[in-house]
């Protein structure tokens, strides 16, 4: 039979896979957001060069 330390194991290490799974894909999300507006603000940059 199984015993409550390995339960106790198994339900930690499969919360702690469940976090790194969200952090993972918080991560991902901030990153391309970081993408778009660092292209964004390019081109504002570059609107503003062409203005002066």
């Amino acid at each position: 039979m199984i015993d409550s330390v390995t339960v106790i194991t198994w339900g930690l290490l499969l919360f702690s896979l469940v976090i790194f799974y969200f952090f993972g894909r918080f991560t991902v999300k901030l990153i391309r957001q970081h993408q778009d507006i660092s292209s964004l603000l390019y081109e504002l940059e570059e609107q503003e060069k062409e203005s002066k």
